[in-house]
């Protein structure tokens, strides 16, 4: 009976989990109609992706100290009504400003929810038992996290971005009813302690400044002073804060974790895992969309492959771990999202959904084996404070993981570019000069063709026809050319023979024209498909060159694995 309640109580730690993670990754598909609907600049949409996850790695951690002090299941009910009262806000924004504060508060919510979900799941189940509730907690987090872009898509494809907030209320009120059924939401069991104000202090602003220059490194430069007062001070908070946390009776985060080699592999992995996991789950999309010119739903349900084969490895990996051990299973699962993204380089513009599906899926047998272990090797052992603090730090971890991802792909992103864009246009200024017209008008297309270049217009039939149309040798033209050639051809013709010759002159004058007009619309044609194709190429190896670059990297951070030989200290 206990067992069967406890189930239940895991699932219910569940929708807090797959609310709080989804939102992470729902309004990536969602930010072009919410732009253009609210008219607010990139800089506003930028804040309005980035201040949910930044606040989670912020606040996940002292929040996650004052459920332990005031009582979990208290907290994990005032996250969910915090989390939809945050949606309603963000639902009915009118200015980017707006929207942007009402992130802020559903962060709040979800920084509640993921630490006190774990806790409270884990608990719910004995020692014994604990695996499954680790597995079902852990396949939530890696699927909900995946599922945001797919289903974010559909959401406002057929009912609207305000509907990608609205949908979270419904399961807001439905958990808080089932937290009062289900939970002991009086005399629960509570730390005794005082909140350790300095070392909250210092935990947020490290954390704060540290994601902020991740961020904001783009923009303001990586080197520059902003970004190295950033890196200054978050150092120097972080220094603070271990200092403080040694000496403090009731430290914000008990050092004590990171005793337990186990879990500082795991913590590591954490992040690794959700950096090379967002590394296509946010760019690919863009590629399909920009690149390929699908829609976003079509891109969002190419991606999906992603979920279905987390969800379906993730328990199996977690069953797996005590029978063939963490070092290979973990170490398994870093190889094939290697082998994922080497193949992601390979796609390319005519790439098949084939092509683009079963790496995806092959990423998604990766992550999932990483996914379930990690989860279970984070919290199996641990009891009281230090199963709160281990998921506490674990939930700032995977947000950090996420900013890491979004500033390490979308600055070498936007770094590729810019490289490849000026090799387009060193190319584009080499063929420009094989059109047989005068260097004036070989400007002039080269201008337009730069123009294209920047607002990346790259369908090619729309190109042609707009160069064609705009530098071809009109029919004015040719009238012209062929009435000046004329003339001058009959000029010292006998007035008596003036009318005839100029028939005969005429046609043969316009037949040429008509040839050489032909020959130089043909050449630009040529110029037009030859930097169409050419920026089709590079520009697709913008996107394509970072998965190759990571492949040997998700190698190499596969080594990680090696920190799982032997077993965990039993002091902890």
């Amino acid at each position: 009976m206990e067992q069967s309640k406890g189930i239940k109580i895991v699932f219910l730690m569940c929708l807090g989990i797959f609310l709080c993670m989804i939102d992470t990754t729902i309004m990536n598909i969602a930010l072009p109609a919410i732009q253009t609907n609210l008219g607010t600049t990139l800089e506003k949409m930028s804040w309005i992706l980035n201040i949910y996850t930044m606040s989670i790695a912020v606040l996940a951690i002292p929040l996650g100290r004052i459920a332990d002090i005031f009582g979990k299941a208290k907290m994990y009910i005032i996250g969910l009504f915090v989390f939809g009262f945050g949606s309603i806000l963000c639902a009915f924004a009118n200015t980017g400003d707006f929207l942007i504060f009402s992130r802020f508060i559903q962060s709040i919510g979800a920084a509640i929810l993921f630490p006190t979900s774990m806790v409270i799941g884990v608990s719910a189940m004995p020692i014994a038992k604990r695996n499954i509730a680790l597995g079902i907690l852990g396949v939530t987090q890696g699927l909900s996290a995946a599922m945001g872009p797919v289903i974010g898509g559909v959401i406002t494809q057929n009912l609207g971005w305000r509907w990608v907030f609205l949908v979270n209320i419904p399961f807001c009120i439905a958990g808080i009813i089932l937290c009062f059924i289900l939970l002991q939401v009086r005399n629960e069991e509570r730390v005794i302690s005082k909140i350790d104000w300095v070392g909250c202090v210092l935990c947020s602003s490290t954390i704060f400044l540290f994601t902020l220059v991740l961020v904001k490194g783009n923009a303001w430069g990586w080197m520059s002073g902003l970004a190295w007062v950033c890196y200054v001070t978050s150092s120097i908070s972080f220094v603070l804060f271990i200092l403080v946390e040694r000496k403090v009776v009731s430290p914000m985060v008990n050092l004590q974790l990171f005793k337990d080699r186990i879990f500082v592999g795991a913590s590591i992995v954490v992040i690794l895992s959700n950096l090379f996991l967002i590394g296509v789950t946010v760019l690919l999309p863009t590629f399909l969309t920009k690149m390929q010119n699908r829609t976003e739903l079509t891109a969002s349900l190419l991606v999906t492959p992603i979920s279905a084969m987390i969800f379906l490895v993730s328990p199996f990996a977690g069953i797996l771990l005590n029978k063939i051990g963490k070092v290979p299973i973990i170490l398994l699962g870093f190889i094939a999202m290697s082998i994922s993204y080497f193949w992601l380089q390979m796609i390319s513009i005519q790439s098949s959904n084939q092509e683009i599906i079963l790496p995806c899926m092959l990423l998604g047998v990766g992550y999932g084996l990483v996914v379930g272990p990690i989860t279970i090797l984070t919290a199996s052992s641990f009891e009281g404070e230090l199963l709160t603090a281990s998921q506490s730090v674990v939930s700032m971890l995977r947000q950090v993981g996420i900013v890491l991802a979004v500033a390490i792909f979308v600055s070498s992103l936007t770094h590729n570019l810019t490289i490849n864009k000026n090799k387009i246009e060193q190319f584009a200024e080499e063929k420009v000069r094989e059109i047989h017209v005068d260097k004036k008008e070989q400007d002039k297309i080269l201008l337009a063709a730069k123009d294209k270049i920047n607002e990346n217009n790259l369908e090619e039939s729309n190109q042609k026809k707009q160069v064609r149309e705009k530098f071809g040798v009109t029919q004015e033209q040719k009238d012209a050319l062929i009435q000046q050639t004329v003339g001058k051809a009959i000029k010292d013709i006998p007035e008596n023979y003036k009318e005839i010759k100029k028939v005969e002159i005429t046609k043969q004058v316009t037949k040429e024209v008509e040839e050489e007009s032909e020959k130089i619309n043909d050449e630009i044609q040529k110029y037009s498909q030859d930097i169409s194709r050419y920026a089709e190429k590079e520009l697709a190896m913008s996107f394509t060159d970072l998965y190759k670059v990571s492949a040997p990297i998700i190698l190499v951070c596969g080594l990680v694995s090696l920190l799982f030989i032997g077993r965990r200290k039993e002091s902890i």
